[in-house]
């Protein structure tokens, strides 16, 4: 497990891309469980309601793994699901536990609620993260380019918040 840890923290740091992983699916589904349990650890720090918890267990990561085929189908590379799936659950559980829960933990220990400059500061790093780990991944796996991974990773990020903030009635 730990050779595999390191290939993600690879992958974060730009030495390494999907097409480094094994294709295999029993890593993928635990790579699907790390990021469930990574996103249930952030809105248990959060307090989210039962509806952003549904949302961000169940349907985030089936929305996410159906994204990454669309795109992979779109660019007709399919057969590189699995690898470019696992990089991208890895990846971001990856970031969310190395990451984006000490910051949520330092946050909550200063006192510095989510609506704070400090914290929209951080979440805006975060986005951009995100972003370049996960554009990156695309760009590889899709043979195109940077821009075009980008684009599409916040595509998908756009995606999310406007369905989480019509959940919560905010319109996104």
């Amino acid at each position: 497990m730990q050779q595999f840890l390191r290939i993600f923290l690879d992958i974060v740091l730009w030495r390494r891309g999907p097409q480094d992983l094994p294709v295999s699916g029993l890593l993928l589904g635990l790579t699907v469980a790390a990021y469930v349990v990574v996103s249930a650890a952030q809105l248990a720090l959060l307090g989210e309601t039962a509806a952003t918890w549904l949302f961000f267990v169940i349907v985030d990561p089936m929305l996410l793994a159906a994204w990454t085929w669309l795109v992979l189908r779109i660019y007709g590379r399919t057969e590189r699901f699995a690898q470019t799936a696992t990089a991208v659950f890895g990846t971001s559980a990856l970031l969310g536990l190395a990451v984006y829960l000490p910051i949520q933990f330092l946050l909550s220990a200063l006192g510095a609620g989510p609506e704070s400059g400090l914290a929209q500061i951080l979440a805006l790093l975060l986005v951009v993260a995100f972003a370049l780990v996960t554009g990156r991944i695309l760009k590889l796996a899709t043979e195109t380019n940077m821009i075009t991974g980008i684009a599409i990773a916040l595509t998908y990020f756009l995606l999310v918040n406007l369905l989480v903030g019509l959940l919560r009635g905010t319109g996104g």
